[in-house]
């Protein structure tokens, strides 16, 4: 029995009766807004968790004049309380009333906290006949013979509103009346309907609010109560002490603030509410009217099944729904369902006709009913808006099996770019065709569902993805998201990764237990956020991984054909002419294929070619001829295309490149290349500057005599830091500054550079302390939780007088703390905070002479101003004057999307490919 403890959402017994984990369940059970938590309530939590050594404010004074403003009452009319639970059964208490009139059916609790003061009930009937309505003739008998009237408004299970006017009449009858309005948030004209005002004036009356349910907050547990201030005060004496924690008190002040996420809570609901009503209705149930965010219904007898039977049904298809026989009042025909997002709604339909006609879940659904099923790092954040609104992050939902075809209505076409192997240009391409579709016109989405990378982008709410699917995000003019790369799988050491998931540490897995134990939950985790990206936008441009000839992987394959087919995409295959054997690469992958995977290739691209196209043209029309697929563009290769790099693929050329000879004028910059280098974009904009040669160092004999050293970040800073000193780099770099050489350390290179380095939870490595290059006066310590943020501020360089410009982003699991004052590089807070004092953190170290950097913000260099500060001290150390900023890097990057999108266009049969997105052009006269 689901309602064991009298409520809905209980997901623990649910995994003891259905044998599922919880997060494999889609709750239809419990009544909470289905967008999640506002985002704010992410930020508290992740900027206040210190505070948490300190007491709560025992009277909660802030939250209690938040409330008070919020609702225009006075602040010594507000009790605030540990849940609307909480309120009910205290205020019952205090009222200690010898008889209780409860609504039949109504919410359970108002019965036990009537029973446990000692009181006798009476029922105040509702009839289904004329849709639980409250009428005003039994509430007044009801109101004779009680000395106090609990009542719902909204009432739960039925989710019908009272007449307020029938409510202030009984108030003035001097009947005592608590008026539970948990659910009123809902309604569009709450200020209408709410007794909060009055209750705030008028002796005997007693309103009670939930703030868990409005802003999907259960876990904190939050309510208040608005009564008479004399009220408030007896109240308060009978309530325990803390009765509301920390947590609880800050998210209920910033809650408060959240007025976009309530409109468009009540648009969503509007609008969805009816849609799911009428589609219960078209199934044979019958649906009584309501006013919120959940449906009561029955189940007529012609269908042989009564609730428990439809309840256990839908719970093997991993689906709760509420037995509502447990009403007082209601039989066993009786269900009550949430109202949720379209797809959930559409996945529970979906479900419920099966379970109705008493079929079992057959076949595989498009997506399953959770966003992840394995240990959360974090919740996921919900913040989905229903078809044609706006989606700002990921959400934890799930999807019908009709959600993945391209014919259901509402979800965006899409086109996915494969590639015969590695570095083929897939990347490029797929930016190349983001910029085209917003050129065009279109509002469009990148999409990798699991990338292999360490090189991060982090998101505008601090959650990291793929640097490629951020830089395609950047061409599509959006920002990005979590949903854009749902999986990021980060190399640690030779057969594991670090697995995250929507933007946060999963855990580390070996290549064989990942595949055995996690790809069947990242492959819901991964349809579900296609499908909320296919929602949002006007197409998604999907990119592959890898090659989808990849036989030993095909079986269990989330990033080629399998995902083209649940996207129902159709499919471009790139192959890299540089690399040679270009007709081999394509013939030979689609032979690989199967004859369903070959019908879903619609065309070749052939990338990176250089020479005479003409050439070229016997070859073309035999692959044409060999497997009927036509060669849709021969792209030239574009050279210093100026964005940057997907992974340490592209480093060789790089190196390459820095092999090129040093003229005079250049000064001489070396970067580490260590064996876990990560985030090497940090120095693209140095590659961009006319007056520095930059090359990478992999080994002593690489050194040479640079006027600079940088030290980059990594993926595993321990395990690197052992390869420094026992390559020799270490010793060189010590001589380097010994000499007066330029250093400077970035994240991992930054850890590097103190004094010790200390792991006691084994997150980096199993060795627990080790001694750092000892440059600066710091100790860092590994800790489980990772840094994740853009951040904003300035820099005091040259001096601690000046402020130049900073932006950049931290991503790190490293906490460093300072065993002697030190110069700091930064001052900075989290993007988008207000631009307050109290919001700034100081960041990294200087030396006192000023050459030595360290800091935990990558990008620092793509900041114009700061970079070129330090370029030009360093050549200052040489006798060179300073020059003036020539790059301004963000300027020439968005110049180098639209120069790529031209190139691109000039040379790929745009027409066919809009052709096979099933849409025209924007702009070509079809409207």
């Amino acid at each position: 029995m689901l309602e064991r403890y009298g409520h809905g959402g209980d997901l623990t017994t649910a995994e003891a009766e259905f044998g599922l984990e919880a997060d494999r369940f889609l709750d239809f059970s419990s009544n909470m807004n289905p967008f999640g938590p506002p985002e704010s309530v992410g930020r508290l939590l992740a900027e206040r968790w210190r505070e948490l050594a300190r007491y709560p404010d025992p009277a909660a004074r802030r939250l209690k004049r938040a409330i008070a403003e919020a609702h225009g009452v006075p602040e010594a009319s507000v009790l605030v309380g540990n849940g609307a639970a909480e309120l009910i059964d205290l205020s019952v208490r205090a009222l200690r009333p010898r008889t209780v009139g409860l609504a039949r059916p109504s919410f359970s609790e108002y019965e036990e906290a009537a029973v446990k003061a000692g009181a006798a009930i009476v029922g105040i009937p509702l009839d289904a006949i004329d849709g639980f309505a409250l009428r005003e003739e039994p509430l007044r008998r009801t109101a004779a013979q009680a000395d106090l009237i609990v009542l719902g408004h909204p009432n739960n299970p039925t989710g019908r509103l009272a007449d307020p006017a029938l409510l202030r009449g009984l108030v003035r009858g001097r009947t005592p009346l608590v008026v539970d309005e948990a659910f009123v948030d809902f309604v569009p004209n709450e200020d209408e309907v709410s007794l909060i005002r009055e209750a705030a004036r008028t002796p005997g009356l007693y309103v009670i609010r939930s703030m868990t349910k409005f802003y999907a907050i259960p876990g904190v547990r939050l309510g208040f109560l608005v009564a008479h201030p004399r009220e408030v005060e007896r109240l308060a004496r009978l309530q325990v002490p803390w009765s509301v924690n920390a947590i609880a008190q800050w998210i209920g002040e910033a809650v408060f603030g959240e007025q976009e996420y309530a409109e468009r809570t009540r648009r969503w609901l509007a609008e969805e509410r009816p849609w799911l009503a009428e589609r219960l209705g078209a199934l044979g149930l019958r649906v009584y009217p309501g006013d919120v965010n959940f449906i009561l219904a029955s189940i007529p007898e012609s269908f042989g099944i009564d609730v428990k039977r439809l309840q256990r049904r839908m719970g093997e298809a991993g689906i709760l729904v509420r037995d509502a026989s447990r009403f007082p009042g209601l039989d066993a025909s009786f269900v009550r369902f949430a109202v949720r997002l379209r797809h959930e709604n559409e996945r529970l339909l979906d479900r419920l006709a099966q379970a109705l006609r008493g079929e079992s879940d057959s076949g595989e659904p498009c997506a399953g009913p959770s966003e992840q099923q394995w240990p959360r790092a974090e919740p996921p954040r919900p913040h989905n808006e229903p078809p044609g609104g706006e989606l700002t992050d990921s959400g934890s939902s799930s999807v019908s099996g009709a959600d993945c075809r391209s014919g259901t209505p509402g979800l965006a076409p899409t086109l996915m770019i494969q590639g015969t192997s590695s570095d083929a240009g897939k990347s490029i391409l797929a930016t190349a065709l983001c910029r085209i579709l917003k050129q065009d016109g279109w509002k469009v989405a990148p999409f990798k569902s699991q990338n292999m990378s360490l090189n991060s982008y982090v998101t505008p709410d601090g959650k990291e993805i793929g640097r490629a699917q951020g830089m395609q995000a950047d061409a599509c003019g959006i920002p990005a998201t979590t949903d854009m790369n749902p999986i990021l799988l980060k190399p640690k050491k030779d057969m594991v990764s670090q697995v995250v998931v929507h933007g946060k540490p999963l855990r580390d897995y070996d290549a064989r237990s990942y595949r055995e134990r996690y790809l069947g939950e990242a492959e819901r985790i991964v349809k579900e956020a296609l499908v909320r990206l296919r929602s949002r936008f006007d197409a998604v441009v999907i990119e592959g991984a890898g090659s989808p000839a990849e036989v030993n992987l095909k079986d269990r394959d989330i990033v080629n054909m399998r995902l083209a087919g649940w996207a129902d995409a159709p499919v471009l295959l790139v192959a890299d002419i540089d690399r040679g054997g270009v007709f081999a690469q394509l013939v030979g992958t689609m032979d690989i294929l199967t004859p369903e995977e070959r019908d879903r290739v619609r065309g070749f691209v052939i990338n990176k070619f250089r020479g005479d196209v003409s050439l070229l043209k016997p070859g073309l029309d035999w692959l044409e001829k060999r497997t009927g697929k036509p060669v849709l563009g021969v792209i030239p290769y574009l050279p210093e295309l100026g964005l940057e790099d997907e992974d340490s693929a592209s480093l060789d050329g790089k190196r390459l490149a820095g092999g090129k000879p040093k003229r005079e004028d250049q000064l001489d910059i070396a970067v580490l290349r260590l064996p876990r280098l990560s985030n090497f974009t940090d120095f693209d904009p140095l590659f961009e500057e006319p007056d520095v040669h930059i090359r990478y160092v992999s080994s002593p004999a690489e050194w040479g005599n640079p006027d600079a050293v940088v030290v980059p970040g990594s993926k595993n800073t321990v395990d690197d830091l052992l390869h420094v000193r026992s390559s020799g780099l270490e010793s060189l770099l010590k001589r380097h500054v010994e000499a007066g050489g330029r250093l400077l350390g970035i994240c991992a290179g930054y850890q590097m550079l103190g004094r010790r380095l200390k792991d006691p939870e084994r997150v980096e490595s199993d060795i627990e302390e080790i001694d750092g290059i000892g440059l600066f006066p710091t100790e860092t310590v590994f800790t489980p939780d990772k840094r994740t943020e853009q951040v904003v501020g300035t820099a005091a360089w040259p001096a601690e007088t000046d402020r130049l410009p900073v932006e950049g982003y931290e991503i790190h699991m490293g906490r460093t703390a300072f065993l002697e004052p030190v110069r700091h590089l930064v001052k900075i807070r989290i993007m988008g905070e207000p631009d307050e004092p109290e919001r700034y953190h100081t960041d990294g170290a200087v030396s006192a002479d000023g050459k030595i950097w360290g800091t935990y913000v990558h990008g620092i260099l793509h900041n114009d101003e700061l970079r070129r500060a330090w370029i030009n001290g360093i050549r200052a150390d040489k006798g060179w004057p300073p020059l003036p900023i020539g790059l301004r890097f963000k300027a020439r990057r968005e110049a180098a999307f639209d120069r790529l999108a031209d190139h691109v266009r000039r040379h790929l049969d745009m027409d066919r490919i809009y052709a096979m997105m099933e849409r025209k052009r924007k702009g070509d006269g079809s409207g």
